[in-house]
């Protein structure tokens, strides 16, 4: 049974005082004549809205700042390069000069002056390669790349360019051992010296050759990936298959020479001319040449598959 109580008066003053302070407070937050009443919802996404594109806009400009600070590390990391190696192209021309008054007084072979004339050339392409890591960090910001997939950096080839100094370094090595072969060939012909050091610099110079001619073929492949006829992906398989295939020919010419030098020495300590050790040397190098060409077996078989 619902029973029915009368308020009491003070029961009523309170409701009295609270009905005045909300009519009170309501009139405070009534909108101005001549402006838009938004609802409370918009009014929020509206705030959330700004303090996101807010956020959007400093980290956009911490992003700036980072790449700024990054790009002002490398550059003055390529620009050490270059001085340095001006530097060294000075030392180096220096050398040559005291070198050339030597051996027209006779004092030095034309082999040692050689050496000397190369240093002044490689000091030439090591600053020449800086140069163009400078030059790449100043157009792109970036560190220097040098995968065959990378992109053009404002219309130049740095990729080609360094590759090309590459090979030339590659031809100036091919060109002292010739020059010490021919010398080595006229000593074992008087008998001053054995045969084996001959066919130690014609191994290096058949390194040098596989070097030259790989380095040609990662030219070709640039060449191909610029004029659009294989894709990134295929450019770095094949890349990478010719860095195996060229492993393997140098691994199988090390063993090959190894079992014929072990051969000799095999022949040689029968008669008692060497001793055991050294050919127990050669064996552990010939077994660590083997597992080495294993590996480079396995992995061009990995990449065969995946290509």
């Amino acid at each position: 049974m619902i029973e029915h109580h009368e308020p009491d008066s003070r029961f009523l003053e309170r409701l009295e005082w609270q009905l005045s302070s909300e009519y009170r407070r309501a009139s405070r937050l009534r909108p101005s004549a001549g402006k838009i009443a938004l609802p409370r919802r918009a009014v929020t996404a509206s705030l959330l809205v700004g303090i996101l594109l807010t956020g959007v806009a400093v980290m956009k400009a911490a992003d700036y700042i980072k790449d700024s600070r990054q790009k002002k590390v490398e550059m003055a990391r390529v620009e050490a390069e270059v001085r340095i190696k001006e530097a060294h192209l000075e030392s180096a021309k220096e050398m040559e000069s005291r070198a050339k008054l030597r051996f027209s007084n006779g004092l030095i072979r034309d082999e040692e002056y050689l050496v000397m004339k190369q240093a002044v050339a490689r000091a030439e392409l090591d600053l020449k390669r800086s140069g163009l890591n400078e030059a790449e960090v100043k157009m792109s910001g970036e560190t220097p790349r040098n995968e065959l997939s990378a992109p053009l950096v404002g219309g130049r080839d740095f990729v080609s360019e360094r590759l090309k100094i590459e090979k030339k370094d590659h031809e100036l090595d091919m060109e002292l051992l010739g020059r010490r072969q021919e010398r080595f060939r006229e000593l074992v012909e008087k008998g001053l010296v054995q045969g084996v050091q001959s066919e130690q610099i014609q191994a290096e110079m058949a390194a040098r050759k596989v070097a030259i001619e790989r380095t040609q073929e990662r030219l070709d492949l640039r060449k191909r990936f610029l004029a659009h006829e294989i894709t990134a992906r295929e450019v770095e398989i094949k890349d990478r298959k010719t860095v195996v295939e060229n492993n393997l020919k140098l691994v199988q010419s090390k063993v090959d020479s190894l079992k014929e030098q072990l051969k000799r020495l095999a022949m040689l300590e029968s008669k008692g001319i060497v001793s055991p050790s050294e050919s127990s040397e050669l064996r552990y190098t010939l077994t660590a040449a083997e597992s080495e060409l294993q590996l480079a077996a396995l992995e061009m078989e990995v990449l065969e598959k995946i290509q």
